[in-house]
């Protein structure tokens, strides 16, 4: 296999592993809703949620961190800049700003950086 398509693997597999917060969060709702049905019907006041059930969070947040290593790994190390990735950097990275602190500091440099480094990607006009 040449570099650029490698670089492709490693940038869908990042692209899809960058939704991995959102599956945590969202079996984390579904959790805490069932248990809060459960004190509902059933009057207890001590809902048992168990560590391992709440542990689909911390693993969506741990694959974004490889999703992110990824993504970065395919556009620097592996110099694969194509529109199409560059555009779908700029909608994740727009998504990070609704994650404060953190993902608002980390979605702002991201723009930036592709913002500043758009040539490279193949585009040569403003981002309006």
């Amino acid at each position: 296999m040449n570099k650029e398509t490698i670089g492709k693997y490693v940038a869908v597999l990042g692209l899809l592993l960058f939704w991995a917060p959102l599956w945590g969060i969202v079996d984390s709702y579904l959790i805490m809703s069932s248990s809060f049905q459960e004190i509902t019907l059933f009057g207890s006041n001590e809902p048992k949620i168990s560590q391992e059930e709440m542990s689909s969070t911390v693993t969506g947040f741990i694959l974004f961190l490889v999703a992110l290593c990824f993504l970065t790994f395919s556009v620097v190390g592996l110099n694969y800049r194509t529109k199409w990735l560059f555009w779908a950097l700029i909608i994740y990275s727009t998504l990070l700003l609704f994650m404060f602190p953190v993902g608002t500091v980390l979605g702002v440099t991201v723009l930036a950086a592709l913002v500043l480094n758009r040539k490279k990607f193949g585009l040569d006009g403003d981002l309006t």
